[in-house]
């Protein structure tokens, strides 16, 4: 008892605020996005609710094509009866809005059919068991209610996703406590990370279980890879992976970060690192086969489809790889002369950046264009800084390349993996939309973080905390303002 009293006191308690602050900003923009207004809320909505109702997960008959009876009847009177839509503004009649909220109120819409839920019915279902929690003890109330209850629980996972960014931060840099606070304000009030905290949507357990993620690696390359280090590490990927199976992404750069440890490990302790790598692999791995046998035997469930798509795009003939290739590039790079071109704009602008920035709702609104170039512009002093504090610290670095390299594989094999995906999407499901979203990207927030982190360590001693400070606030008018761009999108 007293062990576990000293470990919670060793938490810092700056990380506990910079969680705290995250978890007000989701519910806040809770409160403000209107239901069903965060990517895809409906399907995850229906998910849980199918499961919270039924006890079941979703199915698939035997056939080939998993069941179709269409929302459940209360989930259906929402979408129709609710006063938004993606053009125009909402039109309010209290007179509709009474009839309404009386006829939710009165318990005799069915709520059982899986309906829209099968759209999120192909990821694996540890968010969705998590959101039935909230959902049951709200189940006397109506769906809006319960709906509120789901995203307070996505609000929870954004203030873990930060609580474990900071920790992150105090690995990477043991010598600039100020610097982990800041790294994580910012993230905390990182617009995009809060609207999507504000509604019911699997990628929040996915960004949080990647922040354990990246806490336990750089735990494991500062403290050395002990039974703690490995579970961290093998829980992280096993949650990530039984909550969306895009973690897959990540896992070239996690098996490397295991193979430099244990070649780094000397001889007397290898053992012990050996055992510590064992227990990662066996945390990680044996959720997912149980799942995956499960579903297999139990639902009828083939592969998730972020698999079922990279797998397929492995097996097309030569020509068909040079055309993923050169999707792939121009995703991240300007299209060389004897490329065909892939994309109608540049999408590390369009889709990476304006989408890191702020487009919400379904996309369909976020700031005027102008604000992006000046949100790029603010950009470059703060990429400035942190090389500048990369190049003053080359000497430190030179024994961390493994570690530095495990992150640039992290997020590289991710990103190319989400455009392997995309290309197989639009080749195969649907040639007239595009798979990106920015938010594809996030389970690498860490690292932007670690960008932050490092520009005010690079500004020095004497301007490092002014430097902090100013972006800081700069993140609250960021968040602020966007949330005030969704109060005049819908309540204006």
């Amino acid at each position: 008892m007293s062990e576990a009293r000293s470990r919670l006191a060793a938490v810092p308690r700056a990380a506990l605020v910079c969680g705290a602050i995250a978890v007000v900003n989701g519910v806040c923009w809770a409160a403000v996005t209107p239901i069903f207004w965060v990517p895809d809320e409906v399907s995850h909505v229906g998910y849980a609710q199918h499961i919270a109702e039924t006890g079941r997960l979703p199915s698939d008959p035997g056939d080939g094509v998993a069941e179709r009876p269409g929302p459940s009847e209360e989930q259906n009177f929402l979408k129709k009866g609710l006063p938004f839509s993606v053009e125009g503004r909402p039109s309010w009649s209290p007179a509709q809005d009474k009839q309404f909220k009386r006829a939710l109120e009165n318990g005799r819409l069915d709520r059982s059919r899986l309906g829209e839920g099968l759209a999120a019915g192909v990821h694996p279902p540890l968010y969705y068991l998590a959101e039935a929690v909230p959902y049951l003890l709200a189940q006397e109330r109506t769906l809006l209610d319960r709906v509120m209850a789901m995203r307070l629980l996505s609000a929870l996972l954004a203030g873990v996703t930060v609580f474990f960014t900071f920790l992150f931060l105090r690995e990477l840099l043991p010598r600039s406590p100020w610097a982990w606070t800041v790294g994580g304000l910012v993230t905390a009030f990182q617009p995009m990370l809060g609207f999507l905290a504000g509604g019911v949507n699997n990628d929040n357990l996915s960004f949080a279980a990647s922040a354990a993620l990246f806490y336990g690696i750089a735990r494991a390359f500062h403290r050395g890879l002990g039974f703690a280090e490995g579970a961290i590490i093998g829980v992280a990927v096993a949650a990530g992976m039984l909550t969306k199976a895009s973690t897959i992404g990540l896992l070239p750069g996690v098996a490397f970060a295991l193979a430099a440890l244990l070649w780094r490990t000397p001889t007397a302790a290898r053992r012990r690192a050996l055992l510590a790598g064992g227990v990662a692999v066996v945390a990680a791995g044996l959720p997912w086969l149980a799942w995956v046998v499960y579903s297999r035997l139990t639902l009828g469930a083939g592969p998730a489809p972020v698999a079922g798509l990279a797998s397929d795009s492995i097996n097309g003939d030569l020509s068909a790889l040079r055309e993923q290739a050169t999707y792939v590039w121009q995703a991240f790079l300007p299209r060389l002369p004897f490329m065909v071109d892939q994309f109608p704009y540049y999408p590390p602008w369009e889709i990476y950046f304006k989408g890191f920035i702020g487009r919400f709702g379904w996309f369909e609104y976020g700031f005027p264009d102008p604000w992006y170039r000046v949100a790029a512009v603010a950009f470059v002093p703060i990429v400035a800084l942190a090389g500048l504090a990369l190049a003053l610290a080359r000497r430190s670095l030179e024994g961390r390349w493994s570690e530095v390299l495990s992150y640039a594989l992290m997020a590289g094999s991710l990103a190319i993996s989400i455009e392997f995906v995309a290309y197989r999407y639009q080749e195969v499901v649907n040639r007239s939309a595009f798979f990106e979203q920015a938010r594809y990207l996030f389970p690498l927030l860490p690292l932007y973080a670690a960008l932050v982190a490092l520009a005010v360590k690079g500004a020095g001693r004497r301007c490092g905390p002014a430097v902090g400070a100013f972006l800081v606030v700069l993140a609250m008018g960021h968040s602020l303002f966007s949330q005030l761009i969704t109060i005049s999108r819908f309540y204006a």
